[in-house]
């Protein structure tokens, strides 16, 4: 039991709390917003304002949120999997995925 707290409180040391805001407009995020870059163990939230009604998905953690405007809409998670996922929009079915931008979580 004290070796499994010891391990809980070393894989705290670090972890960080990330807001990061994005914007969408038509569809597409801005170039700068194109790749989220956080560290394993990082509370992240992903707080959203859009310009049209948006279902988003977070592969590798498959999570996914829609999202309404105005906004802001809100998705949150640990970042536990390291390693580069893409965000994507979601259609209708048969529709094509269309990748809004990356998460990028590297180890810490």
């Amino acid at each position: 039991l004290t070796v499994a707290l010891i391990l809980v409180g070393l894989h705290a040391v670090g972890a960080e709390t990330r807001v990061i805001d994005l914007a969408t407009h038509r569809g597409t995020l801005p170039e700068d917003q194109q790749v989220i870059r956080v560290h394993q163990g990082d509370e992240v939230t992903l707080r959203w304002t859009v310009d049209a009604p948006l279902t988003i998905h977070l592969h590798g953690y498959d999570i996914e949120t829609r999202l309404t405007p105005p906004g802001p809409s809100v998705m949150r998670f640990r970042a536990r999997a390291t390693g580069r996922f893409p965000i994507a929009i979601h259609g209708s079915p048969g529709a094509p995925e269309v990748v809004l931008g990356y998460l990028e979580v590297y180890p810490r």
